[in-house]
């Protein structure tokens, strides 16, 4: 996914950044969107977990939701998301949001995404 622009899924929710989205929020989600899903070759972004990333005054907030609740690598990608935001010039804090709804379905992922995943093997 790029995250350059917003897209809209097949159920309408917008993924990647607005065009409210400051410059430096941009490269927080470029940086957000090289960190690869630990189940499935792509990455947390274009997964369709990464609702928001917001920045005031150096306090980074993250909305993100999981496929599923007892996601086995719940606290792993919160600890990624974190270490990758936090060194960043003009970041103070990183807090992550977890949210449920919207509630996140395979109908998020772009039909690259979608490919990228059959191409892995992994049935959809």
């Amino acid at each position: 996914m790029s995250t350059n622009v917003a897209s809209s899924d097949a159920t309408g929710i917008t993924l990647g950044p607005g065009e409210d989205t400051s410059t430096f929020e941009r490269e927080l989600w470029s940086l957000v969107d090289e960190i690869p899903d630990p189940h499935i070759p792509v990455s947390l972004v274009e997964m369709g977990m990464i609702y928001d990333i917001r920045e005031k005054e150096g306090e980074v907030t993250v909305e993100m939701t999981f496929p599923c609740m007892g996601c086995p690598a719940y606290d792993f990608i919160q600890n990624d998301i974190k270490s990758i935001l936090r060194p960043v010039d003009g970041v103070t804090s990183v807090t992550i949001d977890i949210v449920w709804d919207p509630v996140w379905s395979k109908d998020m992922l772009e039909s690259d995404v979608r490919d990228k995943i059959r191409n892995a093997g992994i049935s959809l």
